[in-house]
This record gives C-alpha cells, structure tokens and sequence, in this order.
C-alpha cells in the first residue's frame, strides 16, 4: 500500500464539502492608493547610498500616516521610499530626515533579532493581490535584518522564515538610508506579463514611540497593524518578470567530534541538503534528504506548575518554510499560553523524548492553484534506539512515515475555507486525523472561526459498528470563536469542545476529554493625560467542564495595563481560581495534590521599561495555590550596551508551600552576543533549570559569506546538576557550510 494511500483515502471523504466554492470568486478590495516600480537597467550597488541616477527616475512615495500614538497623523520626521526593479530582483530605497542622529536608536546586527524596539522602516508585499498572506521585511539603520511569513490576513506569523535577500543601511548627517533588494526566485506570485501587487511600506520612530505606514491600517489591532494585509495600497509597473524555473540547491557539509558518557568520543561526518524548485512562479517544491539542525537553539527551559504538557515553537527551517498554510487549530488564548489545539505540530517529526530522531528524506509542495492555497508535505524518519541514562529514559523508535495535506479556499474579503488530512504510519500502526477549519470575515473589526476534527487509530476500523464501546468513543474536536475589536474596546468568545479519545500523534492537545466556554472583553481607550498613552482594562473567564460535564476549572481574571507615553508599561491581573482535580497530581516527585475541589486566589503584577541601552522586565507573582502558597518573579533584561555587545539575562523563581512539602523552581537562562558586522556574530547561550537538574551551554559563530550561504561553528555541552550526574556529561563540536546555489 503506497504510504500515501491513507491521505488519499480522507481527502476524499472531505474533498467534496469545498469543490461547489470553485466557482466562487475571489474579491480584493480596489485600493485607491498606488505606487509605481521603475524599470532599471542598471546595476544596482547593495550599499546604503542610493547613487546610481535611477534612483531619482523613481517616482517617490512620501505620505506616511500615523497608527501609534496619534492614529491619522502623518509622520513627524519625512521618509521617501522609491521603487526599481530589474530581471532577478526588487528593490526599495529608503531615506529617513532625522535633524539629531544621536536620538536614533539601533542597537542590534545580528540577522532575525526582532527590531521592533529600534528605528526601523519595513516593506510589506502581497505578492498574490488577495489580501490574505504577505512577505514582510525589516531593516533597522545598522543594516540587520528581519523577515516573517505572513498568513489569514496577518493574524498567523511565522518569525523563524527566512528568504535570501540583501540589504545596506547608512547614518548620515541629517538622515539615515537603506537600500533592500528581494530576488524575485524568493517570492511566490502568478506568473503574468503585468503584475499588481499589494503593497505596504513603514517606519518606527522610536525616541517618538511612534509608528507610521504608507497605507493606513486599523490602530486598534496595535503592533499587529503593520502585518496587516487587508490594508494595502497597490504596486504596479512590473513587467516583463523572467518566468524561467527557479531552482535552489543549498547541500551542507558536517565535520566533528562528539563525547557521551555512554559512548565516549566518537567522530562525526555529515552530508545532506535541501533543494528548492519552482514548480510554477506560485507554486514550490522543498526537498530535503539527510536533514541536519546542528545550528538550531535548544529550546528555552520552562517550569511547569500545571498537570498538563509545555509547548514549544517549531525553529527548524525546512518545516518553517510555507509553514503557515498548515496551520490547523485553535487561536491562543494570549501571547504566552499554548494553543489549546494543533492538529498538525510539526515538531512530532524527528523529535522524541527530546531526542532527535535522523530525518532520512522529505518533500513539501506548497502555493496556490486558482484561488486555492495547496500543502502537501512527506517525511520519512528513520529508526533510533538509545538507551537510559541518568537523566532520560531508553527510547526505541522504528522508520515512520508522515504524510499531510493542507488546502483552503479563497472567499470573499480575507475569508476561507479548508481542510487537512494527516497520517503517521509505522510498522506497527498508524495514527491519522483529518478536519476541516474556516474563516469569516464579515468586516475589518469582525471574524469568526471554526473547525471540526477527528483522529483514527487501528482499533477504530477492527471493530464493528454496532460495538457499544466504539459508539461511545469520542475522538473528535469542535471549535468556535468570535472576535470584535475597535480602537476603545475588543470582545472575543468561544467554545471548545474536544473529546477524551482525541489524540493526534502528529499534533499537540493541551487538554482532551473538555469543553471550554471562554469569553473576554477589554476597554481600551487612548489616554494621552498626565504621561499616559493608553489604558487596557476589563475580565477575563474561563469555564472548563469534563467529558460529564461536571465543572473542573473556572478561572476568572480582571487585568489593568497602563501604556506610557515614554518608553514602558505595566499592569495588574486579579485571578479567582477554582480546581475540581479529578485524580491526584504529582507536581513534584514526592509531592502529590489529593484530588478534591479547590478555591484559591492569586495576583501578578508585571513592569517593563524601554530604552536605548536597556529594557527590562520585572513581574512578581503571589497568592494561594490549591492547598498551598506560591511566591515568585520574572527577570528579563535586554543590555545592548553597544550596537555590537547584547547581554540578555533571564531568571524565573517561584517557591511552593503545600501541606505534602516545600518546593521552589528555577530557570536560569543568558544569551551573550556580539557582531562583528550584520553578517558575522557569535553568540553564547547558557541555561539552567532545577528540575530537570541540568545546565546546558550553547556557543554558535554564523558567518553569511554570501546571501543564502552559511559557516557555522557550534559547541555545546551539558552538565548535571544532581547528585548522580554532578559534572559533564556530553559534549558536541561540529562545523557545518552550506552553499545555496541558484543557477
């Protein structure tokens, strides 16, 4: 049986709820606002100066409009952008009025480093005109850049993708300047002799706190604004764009040297890379074989206090590409919260136990076919055994399939509807799951959302229909939510519903056998009155009930922020928490919460402040816990004492008193950086958590030698902390090259 057959097999279970929309057309808005690209044929020098003369052939764009803090305004320093283009690439040219250069602030080089607490201007590029996903690219005066996927409109990001582009920034005496080239090969879009793009442009002021855009977009989604794509201008004038097939070839050579308590030293060479083809100028295949993430950071340590699993991102870069079309799930509930549901989490692939499981060979097509965006990714894992140690339990895994697919319909303005089908098929079994998800966007301040899944699992097709104990097995998932918000005030509702037989192998569940009714509402006026910018201020509820629909969680939170005029904020959340634990839970070894029904109270106030050289962050947390108390804080600091030298300490502490014992939780992690230029740094970062009783070090040199091309240098190496596994325990020492080759 092909180990594509399963998906095949859902797909047409489900294919025909959306093929009637096939017909249904796909609405842009007509934006009054154009900008056009000028044909050059010159070359163009990636320097920060913009000297070659058909610079000022371009036709300028100059009206820029205010979001924060003065939503309507224009601008209060100048900035010009002009537009040219040639067979491979776009380019934008950026000049920045700034009267007092030493007000601007730019204190970070290293590629990928979030910049939006630096001056910073930024292009915004709907590449297939439907308002629905975008290409989004920031550079900062020093040069450093920063790239995210955009998709459903804004409201799904993925910050870990990275394109092949170059850029220059220059300060000058009374303005400072950037010149950004995008290869066409790095983009996707429907291959036609004149081509209409969406477009924005932006810029950050930051002694001002201030935030501005070529086309004006909707104050009241904040910071989120600028990712917006349903507010975009147009960008006309390409044509005659190159369709030739793209091709990218980026092979990777790994040379060094490993020592394990188990095996002792043990050499290691390494082959393998991706490849990149363009099937059409819309639609992608990425190739992997022997896929190595030696450059990765670990994972930041977290402490659990809760019954339930952490989550963490996906930082792999093959995954990461086109990784926003195979989202399927539930939205978070807040910026730091895991998502309630994935159906497909892509870190079930190749990672188990913490363990890396060798990745053998993977595909992945994604893009869009006529109004349909398309997602078809296989991966094969090979087999992996290790055995137990002091700090990990033996594992013993055999060569896995997986298999999705991932489409979703265009409708109307920013709205869709889709479907996913997933398999995991091993040796001895498989898991699938399949749904199908929409949006709905009645206006720019209004959306809905739903899905519907389902898993399988061998015993599910063994037994007969009739079978009382299959009729009776709930493993399907039910969402609904709504969202409003304005510039004063946001309401958002919702109902979860998954059962307690859901179980997506490839995917991630923070709570089965439960339904969720959760509902928000938050005032949110500007201030501007005696140095304070905005208020954020209203409840917060939570209603958890079991598979019997017996309560076992309510939570009720009433939050207060304050937004400055200056650089910071702060606020206030009140918790009024109930617990109905339906059996006893371990928290620590030894320590174990009865089950029983438990009221308990809690508060949390959280600081932060902004500057040129520093940002912190202080948040203390204090108040009752089931039984017990619980003490702690939150320290974060950013030092960027020069434009070269970052120091980012981290420090979270919470101590638990309960009538079984006495705990306390520490996470220690620091993250040491300096750059030599915008394309050679260094950076070392240590952690420590006491409950897992290990430190763990991580030193990595990244040269970009040239656009897309890499050297690496990683050195990483873990200690215990315990008694039993005091002092070092593994260390790895690997070079790593790669070469992107585009003929």
């Amino acid at each position: 049986m092909s180990i594509l057959y399963p998906v095949g097999f859902l797909c047409r279970r489900l294919l025909i709820l959306i093929l009637f929309f096939v017909s249904v057309g796909v609405y842009a808005e007509t934006s009054e606002l154009r900008a056009e690209a000028f044909r050059t044929y010159q070359s163009i020098e990636i320097d920060g100066e913009l000297t070659e003369p058909d610079w000022q052939k371009a036709t300028p764009i100059r009206r820029f409009i205010q979001f924060e803090p003065d939503a309507g305004a224009p601008l209060t320093e100048a900035t010009e952008v002009r537009i040219l283009y040639d067979e491979r690439h776009i380019y934008f040219g950026f000049v920045c009025s700034e009267p007092d250069r030493s007000k601007i602030i730019a204190n970070k080089m290293r590629r990928d480093t979030m910049l939006w607490d630096n001056d910073n201007v930024f292009v915004l590029l709907d590449t297939y005109n439907d308002r629905r996903s975008g290409f989004f690219f920031r550079v900062n005066p020093l040069g450093a850049r920063e790239d995210v996927a955009i998709m459903d409109s804004g409201d799904s990001r993925n910050e870990n993708w990275n394109a092949v582009w170059d850029c220059r920034s220059k300060i000058n005496g009374d303005n400072w300047t950037t010149e950004i080239a995008i290869p066409f090969s790095q983009l996707r879009f429907k291959g036609e002799e004149t081509l209409t793009w969406g477009l924005n442009l932006g810029r950050t002021i930051q002694k001002n706190q201030e935030e501005g855009t070529w086309a004006p977009v909707p104050a009241a989604y904040t910071f989120q604004a600028r990712y917006r794509t349903t507010q975009l201008g147009e960008l006309t004038g390409l044509s005659g764009i190159s369709q030739r097939r793209n091709i990218e070839f980026l092979p990777y050579l790994l040379p060094g040297v490993a020592r394990t308590e188990t095996e002792g030293t043990t050499g290691v060479f390494d082959l393998g890379g991706d490849m990149k083809v363009g099937v059409t100028s819309n639609l992608t295949a990425d190739l992997t074989v022997n896929t190595d993430f030696a450059q990765v950071e670990a994972d930041r340590e977290q402490a659990n206090l809760t019954r339930f699993s952490l989550f963490f991102p996906e930082k792999r870069q093959f995954f990461l590409e086109g990784a926003g079309l195979f989202d399927f799930g539930i939205p978070r509930t807040s910026f730091n919260a895991p998502p309630p549901l994935l159906l497909f989490y892509s870190r079930r692939i190749g990672i188990e136990e913490e363990h890396a499981i060798p990745i053998l060979a993977g595909g992945k097509v994604t893009g869009k076919v006529s109004g349909f965006g398309v997602g078809l990714l296989n991966v094969l894992t090979d087999k992996y055994a290790a055995e137990a140690t002091d700090s990990d339990e033996a594992i013993d895994v055999d060569r896995t399939n997986y298999s999705v697919f991932r489409i979703k319909r265009d409708l109307f303005t920013g709205s869709s509807l889709g479907m996913i089908a997933i398999n995991k098929q091993g040796f001895d079994g498989y898991n699938r799951g399949t749904g199908v998800d929409f949006i709905f966007r009645p206006t720019g301040e209004m959306n809905f959302r739903g899905l519907w899944a389902r898993t399988f699992e061998p015993d599910d097709m063994e037994k007969e229909p009739i079978d009382t104990e299959q009729s009776s097995k709930n493993a399907n998932a039910l969402y609904f939510g709504g969202n409003w918000q304005s510039s004063v005030a946001r309401v958002n509702a919702s109902y979860t519903d998954i059962g307690e037989d859901f179980n997506p192998a490839v995917g991630y569940v923070y709570r089965t056998g439960s339904r969720w009714f959760r509902g928000e509402a938050r005032a949110t006026p500007y201030l501007h009155w005696y140095g304070f910018r905005r208020l954020w201020t209203g409840p917060e509820i939570d209603i958890i009930l079991n598979s019997d629909n017996r309560l076992e969680t309510r939570t009720f939170i009433w939050s207060t922020w304050l937004e400055l005029e200056t650089n910071g904020w702060g606020g206030l959340r009140i918790y009024q928490n109930f617990e109905n634990l339906p059996k006893d839970f371990e928290i620590r070894k030894g320590i174990i919460i009865p089950s029983g029904e438990y009221s308990y109270n809690n508060y949390s106030l959280l600081l932060n402040a902004e500057g040129k050289v520093f940002n912190g962050r202080l948040g203390f947390n204090i108040g009752d816990f089931y039984s017990g108390t619980r003490r702690g804080f939150d320290l974060r600091l950013d030092l960027r004492l020069t434009e070269r030298f970052s120091l980012e300490p981290r420090y979270e502490f919470n101590r638990v008193t309960l009538p079984q014992g006495t705990f306390d939780t520490n996470v220690f992690g620091g993250r040491i950086g300096y750059a030599f230029s915008t394309d050679l740094f260094t950076k070392l970062y240590v952690q420590w958590n006491s409950d897992r009783d290990l430190i763990t070090t991580n030193f990595l040199v990244n040269y970009i030698y040239r656009p897309g091309s890499d050297f690496y240098l990683v050195f990483n190496q873990t200690y215990g902390t315990d008694s039993l596994t005091s002092g070092l325990m593994d260390t790895t020492l690997v070079g790593k090259v790669t070469y992107w080759w585009n003929p």
